[in-house]
């Protein structure tokens, strides 16, 4: 009973990590659309992606959205192309000036705002010993006779310890990775859409970067922002 019990265990501990290691690694969790808006058909959109100067990722990230929004017939360029890749952020003013002199109709920025990391511990097995009762009818933890001290005294049988496989488990890192994209229309200007995507990786390889450009066009173009 004990080893089916432990292969149950087993089991259950590989198909949790089965499905941690195939959950997806990045994913929109909400967002926010200013509904009733006016918006310019075929706008220019400039691309934004804030962080570390000189960031490969953060240039990637950029030309990811870029190479989507013009996938999808839209007039799209990269705020790299345009600002200093070594500049971190733009103050107002020089913004201000970049986007009127291309003319730019929305800006779709982007940055990660929080990263949290938290260990886990896997385990691949039971470790160490198992204490298991006896067994017989009176072993059993909802046996009546345990509710007064006498007969918890009369009918308690010693519990024995069973050897289970010692097998080492594994301590991972958790990573969390918020990011947050604003969508804004220059010529007012005011926030139209927001959305909050969530990544548990802070390896952003080409394919995550990629879907999370995806995410975030497809979810501005489902809320009829952007028209051709």
């Amino acid at each position: 009973m004990l080893n089916n019990k432990i292969k149950v265990v087993a089991l259950l501990s590989l198909v949790l990590t089965i499905m941690t290691s195939c959950a997806p690694q990045i994913k929109l969790i909400s967002s926010w659309t200013k509904y009733q808006v006016k918006v310019k058909s075929s706008p220019v959109i400039m691309v934004m992606v804030l962080g570390k100067p000189n960031s490969e990722i953060r240039q990637a990230a950029e030309n990811s959205i870029v190479a989507r929004l013009k996938k999808d017939g839209y007039k799209a360029i990269p705020a790299s192309g345009i600002i200093q890749p070594g500049v971190q952020k733009p103050d107002s003013a020089q913004l201000v000036g970049v986007l009127r002199e291309n003319k730019i109709d929305m800006l779709l920025a982007t940055a990660v705002v929080n990263v949290t990391e938290k260990e886990r511990f896997i385990p691949t097995g039971i470790q160490g010993e198992s204490v298991a009762p006896a067994g017989g009818i009176y072993s059993s933890a909802y046996n009546p006779y345990y509710n007064n001290y006498f007969g918890y005294y009369n009918y308690y049988v010693p519990a024995q310890t069973i050897d289970a496989p010692k097998v080492k488990g594994t301590t991972v890192t958790d990573v969390e990775v918020m990011i947050e994209s604003r969508l804004f229309q220059v010529s007012k200007p005011e926030l139209i859409w927001y959305g909050k995507s969530t990544a548990y990786t802070k390896e952003f390889s080409k394919s995550l970067i990629n879907t999370f450009s995806k995410l975030a066009v497809d979810d501005i173009r489902k809320n009829n922002l952007l028209i051709k």
